[in-house]
């Protein structure tokens, strides 16, 4: 049996729920961007934390489908911007469906920073609706490292659309609350994985 073949039902929670978590996951992800690099963020609350720590880069080339994001980098002068069409989602401040995939299909980016509702061994990576799919996998095949970051509550958890295996993703950033046996499980299936300490760990 996987180490999370007991499996949760995700439900949506509210977006300050794990603050502390996610905001140490932003500032590790963003330590591992350099000025000038080209990299996709994803919409969603961990991936806006990412965001928030890479406001001292110059020239990054940004590629996302958050109005939040766009917003926060696009104020440094020296970055460019991209931002994708496609449906507007009220919840996220993203843009969805077919036509935000179209958006990456003539791209490469160095890194891509991938958020998810809900991640275990038995269902792979799931999303809250298929519109979500088309735009994940846009961004997977656009990128030539996919991060994936997610707090620890998310590990155990199926939503409603499967885009595929954890294999799809290079690195897992996620925080201190990971079980030992996931830790193996995720490593033994060729993915590394990068642990933040929040705050109140690191000053303890």
């Amino acid at each position: 049996m996987t180490p999370t073949s007991s499996s949760k039902s995700a439900t949506p929670s509210p977006e300050f729920r794990h603050e502390p978590e996610k905001s140490a996951i932003g500032r590790m992800a963003a330590s591992l961007v350099e000025d000038g690099e080209s990299i996709i963020l994803d919409a969603g609350s961990t991936t806006t934390e990412v965001a928030k720590n890479l406001t001292g880069r110059h020239g990054l080339k940004v590629i996302t489908n958050a109005l939040n994001i766009t917003l926060i980098l696009g104020a440094e002068p020296t970055n460019q911007v991209h931002m994708t069409g496609g449906e507007f989602k009220a919840p996220t401040l993203s843009v969805t469906g077919e036509k935000a995939a179209a958006f990456f299909g003539n791209l490469r980016a160095q890194k891509l920073f991938l958020a998810v509702g809900g991640l275990s061994f038995d269902a792979g990576l799931t999303y809250p609706g298929f519109a979500d799919l088309y735009v994940k996998k846009a961004m997977i095949n656009a990128a030539a490292e996919t991060y994936l970051v997610a707090d620890s509550s998310k590990i155990g958890l199926i939503s409603f659309a499967l885009l595929g295996g954890v294999e799809l993703v290079h690195t897992l950033i996620t925080d201190s609350g990971l079980r030992d046996a996931d830790r193996r499980a995720f490593e033994d299936r060729g993915i590394r994985v990068l642990t933040a300490e929040t705050d109140s760990v690191r000053h303890a």
